[in-house]
Order: C-alpha cells, then structure tokens, then sequence
C-alpha cells in the first residue's frame, strides 16, 4: 500500500506513492502552515526506493525530539517541528508501517485444535507415567493453586501464598527503605539532572525569559553607584530594544536569519554608531534651537538628517552585496534591517533623553512635574527607538525595491528616505508649535499605519513592481550615462 498520512492541526491527509507534497505557507502548498516562523516553501516529502523521505528546502529548519533534522526517511510514525522546537507539529505516519495500527494487548494463546476456548481440559498434563495423576501438581480442575497455597506443606512459600513468613519486617519499614524512596520520589519530582541534559536550554525563547527576568536586579546591582544620569536609560533602551526586535521580525517575517544577514545588521549597527556621533550629532546641534522655536523647515532638516544617518548604511550594504557578491536580499529583510538600524539609532539618542527626564524628576517642585518626568522616561525607553525603527523601516523597503527592480531606484530611495523624513519632522514641529499631544498621536498613528501596511503587503507589492516595466530594466543613472551624445551636422 505504502501511502502516507500526514497529521496536523487536527486534520489528516492521505498521500500515495509518486505524490510529492509541499509543506509550507503558500496557499498553494499541498499542506498550508499559517505559522509566520514557517518558510513559505518549508519541507517536501517525496516517495523514493527506501520509502517517504521528509527534507527541509533551503535553509528551513525541522526538528524531531528537539534536535534539528535536515532529511528524514518516514519508516514509523514519527512528529516533527516546523521552524523551532516549540513550531507546528506534524505527524508522519506510513500507514502499512509498523505500529501504525494499534497493537492487540497481550492475552492467552489460542487452544490447540478442538480444545476449549476458556482453557485448559481438567488434569492437564503429560499422561500417566510422567507425573502425578492429573498433571504436573496441578489439582483436578486446572491450573489453581492447590488449598493453602504453593507453601510447604502444600507449595513452595508459607502457607496463606507468597507473603513473608509470620515476624518478617515489611522492606518499607526499614529506614534504608524510606531513604530511598525520599530520594526516588525527588528526583521524578524535581529532575534536575534531566532539565540540564535538555536540548531545551539551547532555545533562544527559554534564554530570553531568563535574561528578562534577571536583567532588572542585575541592573540595580551594577548601577546602582553610577554617577551618570544617562546609564539608566541607556541600559533600559538595550533592555527593550530586542523585544522590539522580535515584534519587528514577526509582523515583517522576513525569513530565516542566516549568518550573512547577522554580519550586515552588524555592520550596520557600527556605521549608525560611529555617523551619529560624527555627523548627525554636529547637524542637530546648528538646527535645534531654531527646531525648539517652532520653525518647520529646521524641523524637516532635522528629519532628513538622521533618516539618512539610518538609511545610508541600508543602502550601502545592499549596493555591495549587489557588486561584490552579485546578491539581492528579499525586500522584507532589508526592511528588518532597516528596523534595527532604527532600534540602534533610538538608543543612542535616548540616552540624552532619559538623562533629562530623570534630571527633571529630581528638580521638581510638584508632583505634577515628577510625573511628568517619569512618563517622558518611560516614553523614551519604550516608544522612542520603536519610532525610529518604523520610519527607518519604511526608507529601507524603498530601498530594498530600488535595488532588486533598479530602473527607477534613485526615484525610490528619495521616495522612501522622505517620507520617512517628513513624518519624522512633522513630529518634532508638532511637539513646539503645538501645546497638545494630539497632533504627535496622529503623526505616530499614520507612520504606522504605512509601516504596518508594508509589512502585510511586501510581497504583493514586489510582485507588481516585478511585472510592471516601469521599475524594471537599468537605472536612471546608467540610462543618462549610456545615452549617445549628439553631434553636430546633419
């Protein structure tokens, strides 16, 4: 028969031999895995000579008892996780395998020919010469123990069965006894041994949780005698920060992270750092008080400065992959690079805002202005990178289009770099011209909305500008300098 069934989410399918099935997100896959951490084109099972074989397709990840599998050859029913160990599970189950019926439980054998189905005849047992009259000791009537059971006289034990003899000391009385079932019951109870054998401690989620949940006191441990009012806020930026980068990485599902794009986002993460405190800085400087006055032009400058001191490193790398290394990154992982140039960019800049909110608290007369200081240290360490990392992502997607679809990419990356840095300018303007925090809430609110809109429709939208000869073919700029030059005559 050899066919498969394949289990998940509660449903079954059945595959016959010659079928190959897609597993993955794409609606189109033979098995759809609404799971973000799931590979559009995930795993593929196919029929070969030594059966199904599952494998993962490009750098997807599987795993099977925690341990990550590349390919696997479906002979018994086995479970697999997509993506991570704690990702969807699917079961795999040959169904002419072995164990893949359920299995009889044991009971007696049949009878010989013509035998009584319940048991043996009465006396059962070699005839006469070779034992006593009725079988091998057995009384008349089968295999029961004989009255007063297998002891002497009668049996092999006391009389009663096989209890211990009349004075014995039951095992559990004995002291050693209770010492080791104390021992037993805590180490079924409480097997740490077993949880530091787990493969369960290399999984980044269960990490996480237990920096998350130490990092505070380690906080007040270390800095509790810091002399700079900016440390607080510096370390509780780096403390936020990767949540965010988490957030972003789900609704963006930019796909796996290999070490390529771990080596670009830190590079990225170093231009941000040392442009800020070379370039970006010594701009803000000339333009602030003139941005605090409530002039709009300053605060679009503003804007433009350090959207670009974020966009730039986005765009520099993509152009070398691009000529050194002949390589395009899909849109939505430059989009996520662009939110942790964002992230790093924000806790920069939030360790002068937080400086300054703590120093507020502390001068303040009224209790008004205390909570106030408290709210804007709280806003800079929980919302202000994220802003950043909205804006930056948004200038990054536009970049991410302009490299792979180049024949407008210089219109593209103005495209995006602006309107990342006007609704930056706007909400710094809003915060000076106006006495309200309306007008900031609706700047906020419309950047995410474009942010969070690109992240749903990164794909759709790549798909069009890919079939549309408006964004396709060489760049403008490669257009300008291959064009003929006219002579003079005719």
């Amino acid at each position: 028969m050899n066919e498969l069934q394949v289990t998940f989410d509660g449903r079954s399918y059945t595959f016959q031999p010659g079928q190959t099935v897609l597993i993955g997100r794409l609606s189109d896959n033979s098995i759809v895995v609404n799971d973000p951490t799931v590979s559009r084109r995930h795993a593929q099972l196919t029929w070969g000579p030594v059966g199904w074989i599952f494998e993962n397709l490009g750098q997807a990840r599987a795993f099977q008892h925690g341990q990550e599998v590349k390919q696997v050859i479906v002979r018994k029913p086995i479970e697999l996780s997509l993506a991570s160990p704690q990702g969807p599970v699917l079961r795999l189950e040959p169904l002419d395998a072995p164990g893949s019926q359920a299995t009889p439980q044991a009971g007696p054998q049949a009878a010989p020919f013509g035998a009584s189905p319940v048991g043996p005849p009465p006396g059962f047992g070699p005839p006469g010469n070779l034992g006593p009259p009725g079988g091998y000791g057995a009384p008349p009537g089968g295999y029961g123990p004989p009255p007063g059971g297998y002891g002497p006289p009668g049996g092999y034990g006391p009389p009663g069965g096989y209890g211990p003899p009349p004075g014995a000391r039951s095992p559990a009385a004995h002291p050693a006894g209770v010492g080791e079932e104390l021992v037993t019951a805590f180490e079924i109870l409480i097997p740490v041994k077993t949880w530091l054998r787990d493969a369960g401690w290399h999984q980044g989620l269960r990490l996480l949780v237990i920096a998350y949940a130490l990092l505070p006191l380690l906080f007040l441990a270390l800095l509790s005698s810091s002399s700079s009012l900016g440390v607080p806020g510096f370390a509780y930026s780096l403390y936020v920060a990767p949540l965010w980068a988490i957030a972003f990485w789900l609704l963006i599902r930019p796909g796996r992270i290999a070490a390529l794009e771990i080596y670009v986002g830190i590079a990225i993460i170093v231009w941000v750092t040392i442009w800020l405190y070379t370039v970006t800085v010594n701009i803000n400087d000339h333009l602030v008080n003139a941005v605090r006055s409530g002039n709009f032009l300053a605060a679009l400058a503003v804007g433009y400065n350090e959207e670009i001191t974020k966009a730039l490193p986005i765009l520099l790398a993509a152009l070398i992959l691009l000529k050194f290394r002949a390589t395009k990154l899909d849109v939505r992982m430059w989009m996520f690079l662009g939110t942790i140039s964002g992230l790093t960019f924000g806790i920069l800049e939030e360790r002068l805002y937080t400086e300054m909110a703590i120093a507020q608290v502390a001068n303040a007369s009224a209790v008004a202005q205390a909570d106030a200081g408290v709210l804007d240290f709280a806003f800079r360490v929980f919302v202000d990178g994220f802003e950043h990392a909205v804006w930056a992502g948004v200038a990054a997607f536009f970049i991410g289009i302009a490299i792979n679809y180049p024949r407008r990419r210089w219109w593209l990356i103005l495209l995006g770099v602006s309107m990342a840095a006007v609704l930056h300018g706007l909400n710094d303007w809003s915060v000076s011209a106006f006495a309200s925090y309306w007008p900031g809430i609706l700047i906020q609110a419309i950047s995410l909305l474009l942010f969070i809109g690109y992240t749903m429709s990164a794909s759709s939208i790549e798909r069009q500008v890919r079939r549309t000869p408006l964004f396709r073919g060489d760049s403008m700029a490669m257009d300008i300098l291959s064009e003929p030059k006219e002579t003079g005559g005719s």
